[in-house]
């Protein structure tokens, strides 16, 4: 079908498909309903932006991000493609104006928050005027089995039942087989089709490392393999007390979610600019993270699931070259989830418990609204509750239920008053020599004469009005308070409200919290069991989310190297080795292994259609072999020393020897 590639031409100036990406269209544009899991970077969002653009009519996105959503409409509009967002980032005579333009078919991709659907406004829109098409993008939200389930995805598919929505599609970068069939499930689509692909990453390679010896034997593991060279690399650690005790080792630096606005920023502008950073992290560092070239992603701790370990793995070469996902594997991290997964999934008791506490506390408040309450405050009472974590986890499943309704957290906020005349203080401070000065004068001239009267304010709306940073506000205040102003901080947390206050006790499913207790443990045993796995890492991964490998093998995981590295190549020839190293020699050292294989094996993933190697005379040379089989080969090559590793401006890359070459000539 030509009109998809004249139309990727059109809208989006690309001349070629990414791997698998005309597959998904041919089959959207076809009508189908579909579940597509296809790793980050493969190109997704394409895949249900072009079918909208090529068919009359708007797509409805479901997108669980603010930012997320703000991204794709920006990126979109400055290529003149029209699409909208209805979120609560904007006003309501907004969301009227954006659902209005998709209406009269002046918008053709909009975007909108899931809570958004359960509007009376946008309900009475969706069933004026259906979309063409719904997609739900991080569709693994929809599955209570999914690694970031959203309560408020759960209507989408009774949304579109009743609107009469033709085509529904669903897309995920990792979800297994039985989270596919739960949003086939809750969709209500029960001829959605599944389609999984490109989950294999031949410029990977993945490796087991054993440590018995606890702590130190890592500490002298990750030591060793930091000593190999500056390479950009991720180490990801279970808790934040780990990634305290990583970031105090020579060389590197922590991110956590604990840590001040200001460090994150810090260490996250430091990750994306340094030539070879080396950063330890909690998995709350990654979403919207894009640096193409992290040589090294290192695991201290095992990950929760396979799903988890995957994305967060993945996000080392996506350059194309070659990198390395390496795992430091000690028994003794399993009680680590363990008992995370314990505190996730609170007894039945507990929960009830909180629900009691809850109820007994808005009927002595003997007035409607919502409690503010916080899990501290809720673990004093509940016996038999072993952690504030439990607890929320407890107000998580209850919310799920619908039992209760949460606002959005609030942090930082506080009541501010000033005690002296604003007039002569802002007089007094109007040199700003001082950050004390700066603040005084600044706040009293956004706020007027009302600062006089206590008014509820976050920590960070003083600082941008003051030009400074949170931590200096805090400290400015806390120097101040009592002597021209008072300070106290409000509630820090998330409201609570019950749904029916008359209701004394909900019905919970016991079997089912025990099932999904179960559920958790046994993808933390699906973690383990890849620890000590025997076949091909790859092989084992790309099989856990459902994409058939058949023979495919990546040949250069620690499991492919030790099985056969004396083997021989199937299928190679000698006019395949020639065509490796006259490769080679023509792009003369601008390449690295991974890359050169891709272009050789005439891959059509994202760097090399960006990069334009698809147009190089390489391309597709020894696309007869399996890409596994390019590769291998290549480092065969090098182990020969028929070719060798240069740096280039930072980048490992290869070019032929004086012995490749030799054998070039004969």
């Amino acid at each position: 079908m030509n009109g998809a590639t004249d139309a990727l031409r059109r809208f989006f100036g690309f001349e070629e498909f990414l791997d698998h990406q005309k597959m998904v269209i041919d089959r959207i544009l076809n009508g189908e309903d579909l579940c597509v899991v296809m790793p980050t970077g493969a190109g997704k969002s394409l895949c249900y932006q072009l079918p909208v653009l090529m068919k009359p009519g708007y797509a409805l996105v479901v997108s669980p991000l603010i930012a997320l959503m703000y991204d794709q409409v920006m990126a979109l509009r400055k290529r003149g493609i029209p699409a909208a967002f209805i979120n609560s980032s904007i006003t309501f005579n907004e969301q009227i104006a954006a659902a209005d333009a998709a209406a009269r078919g002046e918008v053709k991709l909009l975007y909108v928050a899931p809570e958004r659907l359960q509007t009376e406004f946008f309900s009475r829109f969706i069933s004026n005027t259906p979309p063409q098409m719904l997609v739900v993008d991080e569709a693994h939200c929809i599955s209570e089995w999914g690694h970031d389930f959203r309560p408020s995805y759960r209507r989408i598919g009774e949304v579109a039942s009743h609107s009469g929505i033709r085509q529904v599609c669903a897309f995920t970068a990792t979800a297994t087989p039985a989270v596919c069939h739960d949003i086939k499930k809750q969709l209500q689509r029960d001829d959605m089709q599944l389609l999984v692909a490109g989950f294999k990453r031949p410029n990977l390679s993945f490796k087991v490392v054993k440590c018995e010896g606890g702590k130190d034997a890592k500490l002298k593991e990750l030591r060793k393999i930091l000593k190999d060279g500056d390479k950009p690399t991720l180490i990801y650690a279970a808790t934040r007390q780990a990634v305290d005790e990583l970031s105090a080792l020579p060389g590197v630096t922590g991110y956590h979610a604990g840590m001040s606005m200001e460090a994150r920023n810090a260490a996250q502008e430091y990750f994306m600019k340094d030539p070879a950073p080396v950063l330890a992290a909690t998995n709350a560092f990654g979403m919207g993270i894009d640096r193409p070239d992290v040589r090294r992603v290192i695991h201290y701790q095992l990950s929760g699931s396979l799903e988890a370990y995957y994305q967060e793995a993945g996000r080392a070469g996506r350059d194309g070259e070659s990198a390395e996902c390496i795992l430091l594997f000690n028994y003794a991290d399993v009680f680590i989830h363990k008992f995370l997964i314990e505190m996730n999934n609170p007894p039945p008791e507990v929960i009830r418990a909180v629900y009691r506490e809850l109820y007994y506390r808005t009927q002595e408040k003997n007035a409607p609204g919502a409690l503010e309450v916080t899990a501290a405050e809720l673990k004093d009472e509940i016996p038999g509750a072993k952690s504030d974590g439990q607890i929320s986890a407890a107000l998580g499943i209850l919310e799920k239920l619908g039992c209760i309704r949460r606002s959005a957290k609030k942090s930082g906020m506080g009541f501010l008053r000033f005690t002296g005349d604003p007039d002569r203080l802002r007089i007094l401070h109007q040199d700003e020599k001082t950050q004390r000065s700066r603040f005084i004068h600044r706040v009293i001239g956004h706020y007027g004469r009302t600062v006089s009267r206590e008014f509820e304010v976050a920590v960070d709306a003083l600082a941008e009005i003051a030009g400074l940073n949170s931590d200096q506000v805090k400290r400015v205040i806390n120097a101040l308070n009592g002597d021209c102003l008072e300070w106290h901080t409000g509630f820090a947390g998330r409201a609570v409200e019950l749904t029916d206050p008359a209701l004394r006790m909900p019905e919970l499913d016991d079997r089912e919290l025990s099932y999904h207790l179960d559920y958790e443990l046994s993808r933390l045993d699906d973690m383990i069991n890849y620890a000590g796995s025997r076949r091909c890492r790859q092989v084992e991964l790309i099989g856990y989310f459902g994409e058939k490998s058949d023979s495919w093998q990546c040949g250069c995981c620690d499991r492919c190297a030790g099985s056969d590295s004396k083997a021989d190549l199937p299928g190679v020839k000698a006019e395949d080795i020639r065509i490796a190293l006259r490769s080679a020699d023509l792009l003369n050292g601008r390449v690295g292994i991974g890359k050169l294989g891709q272009i050789l094996s005439g891959s059509r993933n994202a760097s090399i259609i960006a990069g334009n190697w698809h147009h190089n005379g390489c391309f597709g040379t020894l696309r007869h072999l399996k890409s596994a089989t390019v590769e291998k080969l290549l480092r065969r090559l090098v182990d020969s020393g028929d070719l060798e590793r240069i740096d280039r401006n930072g980048y490992p890359c290869i070019k032929i020897s004086a012995s490749g070459r030799e054998k070039l000539q004969k």
